[in-house]
């Protein structure tokens, strides 16, 4: 048997500097080319304040630091290459993927991961923020490995509002799918207990409400994260994650005697 399933009703910046300069071909970013006499009323000292200020919030948003993940790549072989961008003041990641589907036999998408063993909770607020195709994906993931065929476990919410969750049983085999009546939510949990995974969903800040579950036969260790996918192999989706927490629980209590 299959097992069952349940389910319930930026900032912007400045360089100050002397012009003409041609940083715009050199680096690839816009330069308003300001000089230091826009400035007449600053000090020296108030100019390096300001440049130094603006320079640790660039380094808050580098994509060195993945926050509380270990990892980030391509699953698959996405035309357009994934990033992530994380920043710490807000403690938001901001996540850009490509990738025909998260759905079928294989998978192409981008991923933010952490490695775990046992059981696992994820919950993050999300948002897509880009245009695209209405069945574009952002949502929370739990994997066996990074190939594109792996089994695994997600909470997603499409582009055009729809909710689901979705595994895989074998490796290769086809995706299945839960779809719930709710629109849009706006902030995710799932939640791998042994062999049942389980979606609660909701509004930033409301409390979640448990959408339903699924038998998963369980698998460890394995890869936690947020994952973002185009559904358009020519297309890219960027979503904003905030709020993100990766809870790794105990194992069970023995049975008593």
């Amino acid at each position: 048997g299959r097992g069952s399933v349940w389910g319930f009703t930026a900032v912007h910046f400045y360089v100050v500097h002397p012009s003409p300069c041609d940083c715009a071909t050199t680096t690839g970013f816009r330069c308003d080319h300001y000089r230091f006499s826009v400035l007449p009323y600053l000090s020296m000292k108030e100019i390096a304040l300001i440049v130094l200020g603006l320079a640790s919030t660039a380094a808050a948003q580098t994509t060195g630091s993945l926050g509380i993940f270990e990892g980030a790549s391509d699953v698959g072989a996405p035309s357009h290459k994934g990033s992530v961008v994380y920043d710490a003041v807000r403690k938001e990641y901001r996540i850009t993927g490509g990738g025909d589907n998260m759905w079928g036999a294989r998978d192409d998408f981008f991923f933010v991961w952490r490695k775990v063993t046992g059981d696992v909770v994820i919950t993050a607020n999300l948002k897509i923020v880009t245009g695209g195709a209405p069945h574009r994906k952002a949502g929370l993931i739990v994997r066996q490995d990074l190939q594109p065929g792996s089994v695994y476990t997600d909470a997603v919410v499409h582009g055009a509002g729809l909710t689901s969750l979705q595994w895989r049983e074998k490796p290769d085999e086809a995706t299945r799918t839960i779809s719930f009546p709710v629109d849009g939510p706006t902030r995710l949990r799932l939640e791998r207990r042994r062999n049942v995974v389980t979606l609660y969903a909701g509004k930033e800040g409301a409390t979640l409400v448990e959408m339903g579950g699924t038998e998963l036969a369980p698998f460890s260790p394995m890869y936690a994260g947020l994952a973002v996918c185009a559904h358009d192999d020519k297309a890219e989706t960027t979503a904003v994650f905030s709020d993100v927490t990766v809870e790794v629980l105990p194992p069970p209590a023995p049975p008593a005697h």
